[in-house]
């Protein structure tokens, strides 16, 4: 009985890992734009590290699982010259993704090349008090690597992009109060892509 329980397939997989983002770039509004051009300062996220918890089950399917994602920037985005909260501003980017991987399982037990792709909201946080966030659609797709060095525990290297549709023209972040309304960029309607290479150590049970 002990044998055919070491042997029953393990269907969650755990994966904290650390990561490096880059790109997120917003599509400035034509006035803003020229603002941009005319200072040489690009209105862009950052890049810089990055972390998070991927959550996977397998399906009955034996190459599939449901995968649900947690991702997590700390970064900077540049603003107007005329925003009161200076010339950058801390942003948090969090994203809730779920959807799927498909695993190459078969060809080899300790390497085993997977895709996913995935779907849910991205959250902007602003490091100011008296700004809100802003919350958008977004997908996800990725690709890499499981290395197993055995049968409960492995390493997951992993390239995936991100786009976070921005889909309406609007001003973002913005204070507003009776004396003064400022906002730290225009953007026209886009999607705002980012790419994190990330290394996860894979916990299975």
């Amino acid at each position: 009985m002990s044998g055919a329980a070491q042997e029953r397939p393990l269907r969650f997989e755990l994966t904290p890992y650390a990561g490096h983002r880059i790109g997120g770039e917003f599509e400035l509004q034509s006035d803003s734009a020229e603002l941009g051009a005319a200072s040489g300062r690009r209105f862009e996220l950052d890049e810089g590290s990055a972390a998070g918890l991927i959550l996977d089950i397998r399906t009955a399917d034996r190459n599939g699982q449901w995968e649900v994602l947690y991702a997590h920037q700390a970064t900077e985005l540049g603003t107007q010259t005329s925003f009161v909260g200076g010339p950058s501003l801390d942003i948090d980017v969090s994203h809730v993704q779920f959807g799927g991987a498909y695993l190459f399982d078969g060809a080899s037990d300790s390497t085993v090349p997977f895709l996913a792709l995935t779907a849910g909201a991205v959250w902007f946080d602003p490091g100011l008090e008296q700004l809100g966030s802003e919350s958008y659609f977004s997908w996800s797709l990725g690709g890499g690597v499981h290395l197993r060095a055995d049968r409960r525990v492995g390493v997951r290297l992993e390239a995936r992009v991100f786009g976070n549709v921005i889909d309406d023209d609007s001003a973002l972040f913005c204070v507003s109060s009776p004396t003064l309304n400022s906002c730290a960029i225009f953007v026209e309607a886009d999607v705002l892509y980012q790419v994190e290479a990330r290394v996860g150590v894979v916990a299975r049970f």
